[in-house]
């Protein structure tokens, strides 16, 4: 449904968006084949120790080839090791949830390519499609000029850089905005998809439960009320003009994530013979733990913990990323209140259960934050502070990018 005073998406407007977001992916792949070519400060000490502290022997002892190297650093590494061994044996990877190296797994036997070269294509493509659905979902709710701003700065973001790469990060964006677009649209199907999904992608995809909860609790009590009060209202309940109805979809809706997270365990339990067996294995990383979602003052200590400008723990760079989403907030609740259980599920518990630990990149999904940017330059009167931030914005992501590619921890 479109605010107020908000005109219709132009006819050939989404092509034109496609377009423009393809030819970004573009030019960044020629960004990070110079980057490549030309650069020559690969961190093989850190490869060859990671390659043969963090992986069952027999995995992999050397770094790997000259440019596929630098796609299986951190996290991607993890990835593509459960891609091609599964969850078979005791080893930190299982930490890492299935839905993402399954789809590498299956696409790479589909296709013969290897799994580095489909995990790329894979990360291109979803985040592809979300970006392009969040401008689309935003569009049409808050204008043409608010979803380029806000799709810019969501592009633009560094933690974005792990959107091209082999990380969970660009397949679970896809899936929020699935699910957004299925909230906002009362496409209960695609909801369904996207909200049973997520926790398979994420852990943090369960709490998917929060938006929809708030979607179920401002829909559906107002139609039995108007149904009591009678009136012209009455029989129609909560209808757009097109004549849809909500009905039960948004409550039956709060089972999707559950399932989805009751899926996980499930699978966990079938492979290992422990349903909490990939919870368990965050304890190699000692930094993420459920019980950290109610523990507060642990989140205020470590906020104040600065180590250094960039780094596993301590990072100015994650803290400064949560200050911005914090005084985001008030802008968030003037476009739409609907936005901020997606900020407490995207921003807030992330930020709770690691400690601000690789938050930069966490961050890169909290889609409200760029759509509260995008709206608040869109107020300004002068253009020159929303360019001054997307280029402080362009600035970091290079540099990380740059550290990225080159085994230096980046998020």
């Amino acid at each position: 449904m479109m605010e107020p005073g908000v005109r219709e998406p132009r006819p050939g407007r989404g092509a034109r968006v496609w377009a423009a977001l393809l030819a970004a992916k573009l030019l960044y792949a020629a960004v990070v084949g110079g980057i490549i070519a030309w650069g020559d400060a690969y961190d093989t000490r850190t490869a060859i120790w990671i390659g043969r502290h963090w992986f069952p022997e027999g995995w992999l002892s050397e770094p790997r080839g000259r440019w596929e190297r630098h796609f299986a650093t951190w996290d991607a590494e993890h990835y593509l090791y459960l891609a091609a061994r599964g969850y078979t044996v005791e080893t930190p990877s299982i930490a890492f949830y299935p839905l993402w190296p399954g789809l590498i797994h299956a696409v790479g036997r589909l296709t013969g390519l290897s799994h580095v070269v489909v995990g790329l294509i894979l990360a291109n493509l979803c985040s592809l499609l979300g970006w392009w659905l969040f401008h689309r979902v935003t569009a049409r709710r808050w204008g043409e000029e608010v979803a380029d701003r806000a799709t810019l700065l969501l592009v633009l973001f560094p933690g974005s850089l792990f959107y091209q790469f082999i990380y969970s990060e660009a397949l679970f964006f896809l899936l929020v905005m699935v699910l957004w677009w299925g909230l906002e649209q009362r496409r209960w199907g695609a909801a369904w998809i996207g909200a049973y999904l997520a926790p398979l992608a994420r852990g943090v995809g369960v709490f998917a439960v929060l938006p929809i909860a708030w979607h179920a609790l401002k829909t559906l009590p107002w139609e039995r009320l108007r149904r009591w009060r009678g009136g012209s209202a009455a029989g129609r309940g909560s209808e757009e003009p097109g004549g849809r109805r909500d009905g039960w979809g948004p409550w039956l809706l709060l089972a999707a994530p559950v399932l989805g997270w009751a899926t996980y365990l499930a699978l966990m339990w079938l492979w290992r013979g422990n349903p909490w067996a990939g919870i368990e294995a965050q304890r190699y990383w000692g930094v993420h733990a459920i019980s950290n979602l109610w523990n507060f003052r642990k989140l205020a200590e470590g906020f104040f913990e600065v180590r250094a400008w960039h780094d596993f723990q301590g990072s100015l760079l994650d803290r400064l990323g949560f200050v911005v989403l914090m005084y985001s907030l008030p802008v968030q609740w003037r476009l739409g209140r609907d936005l901020i259980p997606w900020t407490l599920m995207l921003g807030l518990v992330p930020a709770l259960s690691g400690t601000f630990v690789s938050y930069i990149r966490f961050e890169a999904c909290v889609f409200p934050l760029f759509v509260a940017l995008g709206a608040l330059f869109c107020w300004l009167r002068k253009k020159w502070p929303f360019w001054a931030f997307a280029g402080l914005s362009l600035a970091v992501h290079l540099h990380l990018l740059w550290r990225f590619l080159h085994y230096r921890w980046a998020g």
